[in-house]
């Protein structure tokens, strides 16, 4: 990833656009990867919980593709 694919790729994450000041180490709830389901689905984000939740694609280059389709898709929050 490029470093602006990194920070939109932080703020589709977190909704901040850069890295906490003090490091990841410090930011609370801590930065976490879950199982996003199917493989049918996209990556989404629980921004209130800095989660990403992203299925168990098994090719870099469809995590890739399906995570910047995400990030700039730009879709508002789902309250499901």
């Amino acid at each position: 990833m490029t470093s602006k694919e990194r920070c939109d790729l932080i703020r589709f994450v977190t909704s901040v656009s850069r890295a906490p000041l003090l490091g990841f180490g410090v930011m609370y709830p801590k930065f976490g990867i879950s199982n996003g389901g199917s493989l049918e689905r996209l990556p989404t984000a629980s921004t209130c919980l800095n989660l990403l939740k992203l299925p168990d694609y098994k090719d870099k280059e469809l995590i890739r593709e399906k995570l910047l389709y995400s990030i700039y898709a730009n879709s508002g929050f789902d309250l499901s």
